[in-house]
């Protein structure tokens, strides 16, 4: 029987088994880090300025110091050419 809580997730057959805490955790566990291209953008026309390849635990890191700035980032999982 596959259990489901009320946001519409699917969970396990076992219900004292502890949900996932994150899709990112879930691929660590699996020994898959998730990879996410960062664009820097041109505050004038939005034109990428430059491009980094991060890891997952570093993402909220960049957003965070790009938000003190105001400085404006495009963020999308990177394809694995990219790696």
């Amino acid at each position: 029987m596959q259990l489901v809580d009320p946001c519409g997730d699917p969970g396990t057959d076992d219900p004292g088994a502890p949900p996932s805490s994150s899709p990112q955790e879930d691929d660590q566990i699996k020994g898959e880090a998730m990879h996410f291209e960062v664009m820097r953008l041109d505050d004038v026309d939005g034109s990428p300025v430059d491009t980094t390849v991060v890891d997952a635990a570093s993402v909220n890191r960049i957003v965070q110091q790009a938000a003190a700035i105001g400085q404006r980032l495009w963020i999308r999982p990177a394809d694995g050419s990219a790696l």
